[in-house]
């Protein structure tokens, strides 16, 4: 069933093994990352290794995204495991045998001889997550550890993470990824968002009180350059390299935007994993 822990006691024991892993956030295939990139676009296939798909019973039908992050663990937001008779079909969030795991995807259509899916054997939500008992979504953030060991290969590999409270400076661009937009896109698309300033973001005419320091806020500020990522990216991966040709690093996990995707003055808000991560690390 879900457990309720404090994640960074989780991450102090996911970190003290000794089978990290010895090399990540370098793709195999090298993602398209040069060109302007306008409200999104079909990422090149398996570019962003690291990408998961997270799919309930009974159809496995792409709900969240994930992080892999280690052989045995996956990086996601809690909100994904709410429990709730409004989807259809119901969510059981606590039940393990109902979720599968699915890496190497490209496009959701159909299968893919480099994709790979695991059942999961835990999932590890944060205690201070509270949502939607209280209309907050701070702490947003869940590890799953799975049912099995992946072996990376080109099209499955490790994101790294950032280290204790790594701050992004504004105007940092980075990469979201995911299958949710408004069509449910078949194809893993991409889009480069900078970073927004906390002291921009909690203004009253953005998110406000919404906002905590837990969060990274991304996203453009002119109407003409509005790109966001859509709801369906839920708990997908924020990447982000200190300079080109670094290893890309995990900053943010997709928790909440604008209803309906894009709208002035509404970045997108992703839980900061730095936050959250020990300085044993």
């Amino acid at each position: 069933q879900v457990s309720f822990v404090e994640l960074q006691t989780l991450y102090m024991w996911v970190f003290a093994f000794p089978d990290w892993p010895s090399t990540c956030g370098k793709p195999a295939i090298p993602p398209a990352v040069v060109s302007r990139i306008v409200n999104g676009e079909p990422a090149t296939p398996h570019s962003w290794p690291w990408q998961v798909s997270i799919q309930p019973e009974p159809t496995f039908s792409h709900t969240c995204g994930g992080t892999l992050i280690h052989k045995n663990w996956v990086l996601t937001a809690a909100h994904c495991f709410i429990s709730s008779s409004a989807h259809f079909p119901p969510r059981y969030a606590d039940e393990l045998e109902r979720w599968r795991m699915c890496l190497g995807k490209h496009n959701l259509t159909y299968t893919e001889p480099s994709e790979r899916c695991f059942g999961i054997s835990g999932i590890y939500r944060h205690e201070g997550f509270k949502y939607p008992t209280v209309p907050s979504v701070e702490f947003d953030i869940a590890l799953v550890r799975l049912d099995g060991e992946v072996t990376p290969t080109d099209e499955i590999s490790f994101a790294c993470l950032p280290s204790e409270e790594e701050a992004l400076p504004e105007g940092k661009k980075c990469y979201a990824t995911g299958w949710g937009d408004e069509t449910a896109a078949e194809a893993l698309n991409q889009v480069a968002l900078p970073v927004v300033p906390y002291d921009t973001c909690n203004r009253m005419d953005y998110w406000w009180f919404q906002v905590k320091t837990s969060m990274i806020c991304c996203g453009y500020t002119l109407p003409d350059e509005l790109k966001s990522v859509c709801q369906g990216d839920s708990g997908g991966p924020l990447v982000c390299q200190d300079k080109i040709g670094d290893p890309w690093e995990v900053h943010g996990i997709t928790s909440f935007g604008p209803i309906g995707c894009i709208m002035n003055k509404k970045p997108s808000v992703f839980t900061r994993s730095s936050a959250y991560i020990p300085s044993a690390y």
